[in-house]
């Protein structure tokens, strides 16, 4: 494979699913600093693995599969430790339900995609500085020139209508929200 396609085939693929691969992670491990950690070093072995992928197949899967043995080598590692938080046959079962957790979790993700497409420019700047740039909510109220108050109002419209177009979405396509 040519070196520039296989970096822009992973790319692409890696960032369509880093919510879903990231959401994988965090809910298996409790600290968040080293669900980063995992999920870096996961990244990396992704990419190293990369030629093994096919493409047209899911991404996802694949990649939470790598993750899985990452967090196995994790809980081991924290097992020396005396810090491990879960018991092993809770963890196994929650892995063995992870696949199904994961399906429904993509397809609440390209809902919310499709539903935020529906958003006029304003709401869509407003989540934008708010969630993608955490931008404090009193910056934004002060380039929207409103109050924190009516900021927080906003916000909630703007949740009220993703939730209601999400619910329809997903009803659409029976999947639960």
């Amino acid at each position: 494979m040519d070196q520039d396609k296989r970096t822009v085939d992973f790319l692409r693929l890696f960032v369509r699913h880093q919510q879903e691969i990231y959401a994988y992670v965090l809910t298996l491990v409790p600290h968040i600093h080293d669900a980063d950690d995992l999920f870096q070093e996961g990244m990396a072995l992704m990419w190293r693995k990369f030629d093994q992928f096919k493409l047209g197949t899911n991404f996802a899967a694949w990649a939470v599969q790598i993750m899985r043995y990452q967090i196995l080598d994790y809980r081991r590692n924290l097992a020396r430790s005396k810090r491990v938080s879960m018991e092993d046959s809770l963890l196994e079962a929650l892995l063995d339900h992870m696949p199904k957790i994961q399906d429904e979790m993509a397809a609440r993700i390209e809902a919310l995609r499709k539903c935020q497409t529906l958003l006029d420019d304003r709401a869509k700047r407003i989540l934008k500085m708010r969630y993608e740039h955490n931008t404090p909510i009193t910056e934004v109220a002060s380039c929207l020139k409103v109050s924190r108050r009516h900021l927080y109002h906003i916000l909630g419209q703007i949740n009220s209508v993703l939730l209601r177009c999400m619910r329809r979405t997903m009803a659409e396509g029976s999947q639960p929200v």
